[in-house]
């Protein structure tokens, strides 16, 4: 007999009010729920899996669970980091967009099996040799069936480390590949280990499916092409390992104030590339040289957020270059995940389809052009023009206005001049839980930028708040806004 999953009581109710109040009355009930004292947190979690169990992945990887779920780790920590009655705006968009899918016709609604019949007598080691071959096989149901068991029987970094086998090397495909499986960890550790089933099962499927090899989305055949040549160029990055003597034994881990002037030197390499897949050389003779890992981290995270302010891009989906870091840094942070992982998720961090693809747009310089207070910041993002997303041909296209990059230069100013960074912070995060269209893509990166700006250290910092600056600009540009207004009516009401 064929079973659904459900959940306690308390949760079961939660993720139907979800899965089933109609989208013109989502934003008002959940903001009912909100003001009647409910948690954030609860309903985030039933967000996450309403639209986990109840909605189909897509064809690639906009829609379904991928972007609700992979965001959740952002919406808490925006929750957490406003105040007043915007804290209750991230966790409104995440239970909206949740809904939104739900209810598209393309994605759902769909319906999870409860597995009743998993082998438990099989060891963690068993499920998790299982879990690879099918991930490997491209067999999606036993992934499932797999990851489900290995959810009982395996600690989560072990399990992390299987996902890891396949998700590294498809990484040049598409960075979500390997973001989703590191976020959808991210958005488990929010919600409670025992839900890591439900949210990572479509995570499991993901990886399984097989790769396109023709255009999707706002990619074209030419960079899918790409992609799989360095899909199967794979090898070279181990090559490097084996070249530069990049082991477990000669590479240490954690970084040290001894490293700081080795970092400065890697990360200002790293900031003025002009070719962004020649990097995993540039990393790998600085790890052969005896940087650590963390120490060759901060280098890409403080170069990588120079290398995105020199992007004149305009692209509200170009948020990978921090995510991709931060995500990295929570990989390190698993003792069971592999050396052989960790390296090689460093080194291919320049591969990511949607952080290599940038070459063209580095024609800005990221000097100082003035500074500003926290209002005039906010007015001259405010002022920038926008658009209507509808008339878009393909988003990687749009190039930003000198109007955002004198924005850019009034944050830079204000962070220089000694400024109140968290300030900053609070007002991009404010700003862009009004947008509502990228998927919480503008979300993702204002956390990122701000862990990895408390990540670096100081005089190599400020360049991730100019980061959460540039994000938000380019993010409220877009038109319409659909969900704010509705919030914002009511909160005033």
């Amino acid at each position: 007999m064929i079973h659904l999953v459900a959940f306690d009581e308390a949760t079961e109710a939660r993720a139907r009010f979800v899965e089933e109040t109609p989208p013109a009355a989502i934003v008002a009930a959940t903001l009912a729920r909100l003001q009647g004292g409910e948690e954030p947190l609860a309903l985030v979690r039933a967000a996450a899996l309403a639209v986990s169990r109840s909605c189909e992945l897509p064809p690639d990887h906009h829609g379904g669970p991928v972007h609700p779920v992979a965001g959740v780790h952002a919406v808490m920590g925006l929750t957490a980091r406003l105040s007043g009655p915007e804290r209750l705006l991230p966790a409104l968009q995440c239970v909206a967009l949740a809904n939104r899918h739900i209810h598209s016709p393309s994605m759902g609604p769909a319906a999870m099996v409860a597995f009743d019949d998993l082998e438990s007598e099989l060891s963690a080691e068993e499920a998790l040799a299982r879990l690879e071959q099918a991930l490997q096989d491209r067999e999606g149901r036993l992934a499932e069936r797999a990851l489900a068991l290995a959810c009982e029987k395996a600690t989560p970094g072990r399990l992390l480390d299987s996902l890891l086998a396949v998700a590294l090397k498809r990484n040049t495909l598409d960075d979500h590949y390997l973001l989703y499986p590191l976020y959808a960890m991210r958005a488990v550790d929010a919600v409670g280990w025992r839900f890591a089933p439900v949210l990572l099962r479509p995570v499991a499927r993901y990886l399984a499916r097989h790769v396109a090899l023709e255009g999707y989305g706002r990619l074209g055949d030419e960079e899918i092409q790409d992609g799989v040549a360095l899909y199967r160029r794979f090898g070279e990055l181990e090559e490097l390992m084996t070249r530069w003597g990049i082991a477990e034994d000669k590479v240490a881990a954690k970084t040290g104030p001894h490293e700081a002037d080795a970092v400065a030197r890697l990360a200002r390499e790293v900031g003025e590339v002009e070719v962004i897949r020649q990097l995993p050389q540039t990393v790998a003779r600085a790890l052969g040289g005896g940087l650590s890992l963390e120490g060759a981290l901060e280098a890409l995270s403080a170069g990588g957020a120079r290398i995105f302010l020199r992007s004149r891009s305009s692209n509200p989906f170009d948020v990978h270059i921090h995510t991709g870091i931060a995500a990295r840094r929570y990989l390190l942070s698993f003792p069971e995940v592999s050396f052989r992982h960790k390296a090689l998720a460093v080194l291919g961090w320049a591969w990511s389809n949607e952080v290599r693809y940038l070459d063209w747009t580095l024609s800005w310089p990221w000097q100082n052009r003035g500074s500003g207070t926290l209002a005039e910041i906010e007015r001259a993002i405010g002022a920038l023009e926008g658009y209507d997303v509808s008339e878009l041909d393909r988003a990687d296209h749009l190039l930003a206005s000198e109007a955002l990059r004198d924005a850019m230069g009034m944050a830079q100013g204000y962070v220089e001049a000694g400024g109140d960074v968290e300030a900053l912070f609070a007002l991009t995060g404010r700003l862009v839980c009004r947008e509502d269209i990228s998927e919480m893509h503008a979300y993702k990166l204002q956390q990122a930028a701000w862990e990895e700006y408390h990540a670096c250290r100081a005089p190599l910092a400020w360049p991730h708040a100019v980061a959460a600056v540039k994000q938000c600009a380019v993010a409220l540009s877009m038109r319409p806004h659909s969900v704010y207004p509705q919030i914002a009516h009511r909160l005033a009401a």
